[in-house]
């Protein structure tokens, strides 16, 4: 077997719980790029994992006994299915990479079709087995999203392709008392931000027949066709022409009516000001503004002038659902950004219950802090 030596500092954080090992921490290897790999330090064997000399994460760490890379995945694709399945029948994350111990693999089910998202080197030779042991669990169609940075970064090619099956017309999944379309070949993403899900549904709640609500960045409706459902008179904003369509056909889909405005979200915003415009629920849903440290201090400015447009367009005794989904900003530095905003507008804010996250199946390991990224505040505003 192929073997990768690592100094003192990454053997104290794979024994931590660590599944990363960076190139300046690696001593020596007697490795290919994309090899299954024993990680040792000295005379000790730490765990198994992938190797790519070209990623700044050289090493993933896969499992800490001695198995082959089919059984690590069959294990892990059959206890997550186990237990997700459990919360949410055939509709969820099936794998969050390091949250589920499978370090760069992303797969979402949607009923019986699943799409996959892979940034590790090594994984790629098995995505064709990821596939088949999907079929066993009730999975006809599997799509590759293989585009983006990540994966150029890895050395891997820009690809997207049907593993399994071929499925022309988009899914419909249930969630709550809402439907909507799943587009996994045309989609954002993997078609659908199954993270919000349990946020979206407790809007759905609290919103009353006749509120007025704004879904900004509204995406494919997510939050606003809850709104909908419940009797809100919804208007979405959304800048991508693609995800504005799908916003109607979900609004349709659900015998719901909304309008729909398809332009950017802070110039609309402004425009709603100065119109003196009022709602009784705003849902602020931004795509992340930071991906990493070099980002942080301006993502800090545009979610503070995302909030304090947000505050001034809620009515007295309205509600503020507003979220980040950036990792490298805290829940801390967030708590603050929307009080910092509610005191520049003279607004009065009361965080209804606590700071939410994503939802249960995109799984938190804490020894990898970045698994947990998601804050959505639901508040009330004076």
């Amino acid at each position: 077997m192929a073997r990768v030596w690592v100094n003192e500092g990454a053997a104290s954080e794979l024994k931590r719980g660590a599944l990363h090992v960076y190139a300046q921490n690696i001593e020596k290897a007697e490795a290919k790029d994309g090899d299954w790999v024993e990680i040792r330090h000295e005379n000790n064997v730490l765990g198994y994992g992938f190797y790519n000399s070209k990623s700044a994460i050289t090493v993933r760490l896969f499992t800490w006994e001695e198995e082959s890379p089919e059984e690590v995945l069959a294990r892990r694709l059959e206890e997550t299915a186990r237990w997700k399945g459990k919360i949410y029948d055939d509709t969820y994350r099936w794998i969050f990479a390091e949250g589920d111990l499978i370090p760069g693999l992303v797969i979402d089910r949607f009923r019986d079709t699943a799409v996959i998202k892979n940034q590790t080197l090594g994984l790629e030779q098995y995505l064709e087995f990821i596939a088949e042991e999907m079929q066993r669990h009730g999975v006809e169609h599997v799509y590759l999203k293989g585009k983006g940075g990540g994966r150029r970064k890895e050395g891997l090619p820009q690809t997207e392709k049907w593993l399994l099956g071929g499925r022309k017309e988009p899914v419909i999944i249930e969630e709550g008392n809402a439907r909507f379309y799943v587009d996994v070949v045309g989609g954002q993403k993997t078609g659908f931000y199954l993270d919000q899900r349990e946020n979206r549904i407790e809007l759905e709640r609290l919103v009353l027949e006749g509120d007025r609500v704004l879904d900004v960045f509204a995406s494919t409706g997510g939050f606003g066709i809850h709104a909908a459902v419940a009797g809100g008179d919804v208007t979405f904003v959304e800048l991508g022409r693609t995800a504005s369509r799908t916003i109607k056909k979900n609004l349709r889909l659900n015998g719901a009516k909304g309008k729909v405005i398809t332009a950017d979200a802070v110039d609309t915003m402004k425009k709603m000001i100065r119109k003196g415009e009022k709602y009784d629920a705003i849902v602020l849903d931004p795509p992340a503004l930071a991906k990493g440290r070099a980002d942080i201090s301006r993502a800090k400015k545009m979610y503070f002038l995302i909030n304090e447009l947000g505050l001034k367009l809620v009515e007295s005794g309205g509600m503020l659902v507003t979220c980040s989904c950036s990792q490298p900003i805290t829940p801390r530095d967030f708590l603050g950004i929307v009080q910092g905003a509610a005191e520049k507008t003279g607004r009065h804010v009361q965080l209804l219950g606590h700071l939410r996250g994503q939802a249960p199946d995109h799984t938190v390991y804490l020894p990898q802090p970045e698994t947990q990224y998601l804050k959505c505040g639901f508040f009330r505003v004076e």
